[in-house]
């Protein structure tokens, strides 16, 4: 029943989380044939602001009987709401960007809400637990691969239009493979079910409770120099003076590295206390980032950036057995999808952020990035000196 579980779990997470992925990149393409080229950043920005709704939708999904029905249905609002904005594009932008919205506002489901319910499939054996957060990993690595990818094949062979529909084909797809789930059968120890915990009690808990406020700290403040992956790699081949179409090799080397680890991490499971794996992430991130310093050709860079991604890969991992190892009882989903939505956020912040120092060159980004690890780090260390131990 796990097995079969796990296979179910994969295959809708990477069609759910693939369109998430793919979706962004659609609508932009699809944006300047339907005379829509300059609202395309107000367009893009209706798919990830909505992240910050999540704590709402999470309490949807903690209070359900059925949680994949839930699931199931957020993935059919995501590819309804998205095929309907690009129906309305050419015609209206407001009901464009509604449509959008409403995606949004589906989207954290389909990342930290399905996440939160892995546990319930591999049961309580915390090796397995742990190898399942690998695969998880995993299913963020191909989908922010594959999604893009196919958007782009799509586009070239069909038009932006039919790409973007194929990604909300995928998202009703994988809606209807998650009702294929085993039904969820964890109970606490007394038998009695667990009662749901309010929206400001759970949101209180990612700073109350220090193995969480540790954890998404270090999960909000590398999020942002690690949103800006990209344009890291653009600033890198300015500084080298290389053609810009090499940041997209630099880009596709820190997907690559995040993909192998997570692959690696499924046979070989993180092991150590959660606490202590977040460190280790947050170490390994400030690594990757310091050996950007040091990119002075292309190739150098390719190999600096799959070590980033290695890093990456290995910190995302740990969080997820952070967010499970100290997740109350009935917050789970809660605490997922908040952290999910934290991480959109501040990922967009470190894109918007690189945007406007672009100019000061690759060296000089990377030396921030690297410093915002390190005082994350510094946080870390602090934080857990001054508390009881968990």
């Amino acid at each position: 029943m796990r097995a079969r579980g796990l296979v179910v779990y994969f295959i809708a997470a990477c069609l759910l989380r693939g369109a998430d992925a793919a979706a962004i990149i659609g609508v932009v393409l699809a944006a300047r044939p339907a005379g829509a080229g300059d609202a395309t950043g107000l367009l893009a920005a209706c798919i990830t602001l909505p992240h910050l709704a999540g704590p709402v939708a999470a309490q949807l999904l903690d209070r359900a009987r059925s949680k994949k029905l839930v699931l199931a249905g957020a993935g059919l609002v995501y590819g309804f709401a998205l095929a309907g904005a690009i129906f309305l594009l050419p015609i209206t932008l407001m009901g464009a960007a509604g449509g959008l919205l409403i995606a949004g506002l589906a989207g954290p489901l389909l990342t930290g809400g399905l996440s939160s319910q892995l546990a319930a499939i591999v049961g309580t054996d915390e090796l397995a637990r742990r190898r399942a957060q690998g695969m998880d990993a995993f299913t963020y690595g191909v989908s922010a691969t594959a999604g893009p990818a196919v958007i782009a094949i799509m586009a070239t062979a069909s038009g932006p239009a039919a790409a973007v529909l194929t990604a909300a084909g995928a998202a009703v797809v994988g809606g209807f493979v998650v009702l294929a789930l085993p039904r969820a059968t964890q109970q606490p120890a007394d038998g009695e079910a667990t009662a749901s915990v309010g929206l400001r009690a759970a949101l209180g808990m990612l700073l109350q409770l220090p193995g969480l406020r540790r954890t998404t700290i270090a999960t909000a403040v590398t999020a942002v120099p690690l949103g800006a992956v990209p344009l890291l790699a653009v600033g890198t081949v300015d500084s080298l003076d290389a053609s810009t179409a090499s940041s997209a090799v630099l880009t596709s080397a820190y997907g690559a590295g995040n993909l192998a680890v997570s692959l690696v991490l499924i046979v070989l499971p993180l092991r150590g206390q959660a606490d202590r794996l977040i460190r280790w992430g947050v170490i390994a991130v400030a690594v990757g980032f310091t050996l950007g310093l040091t990119i002075f050709s292309v190739p150098v860079g390719a190999a600096a950036f799959a070590l980033l991604g290695v890093a990456t890969g290995v910190l995302f991992t740990a969080s997820l057995a952070a967010r499970a190892a100290f997740s109350p009882p009935g917050a789970e989903a809660q605490i997922f999808v908040s952290m999910a939505g934290i991480k959109v956020a501040c990922s967009s912040v470190g894109t918007g952020i690189a945007g406007t120092i672009l100019g000061l060159g690759g060296r000089t980004m990377f030396a921030i990035a690297a410093a915002l690890a390190l005082a994350t780090l510094t946080y870390l260390l602090i934080d857990r000196r001054t508390q009881v131990p968990q």
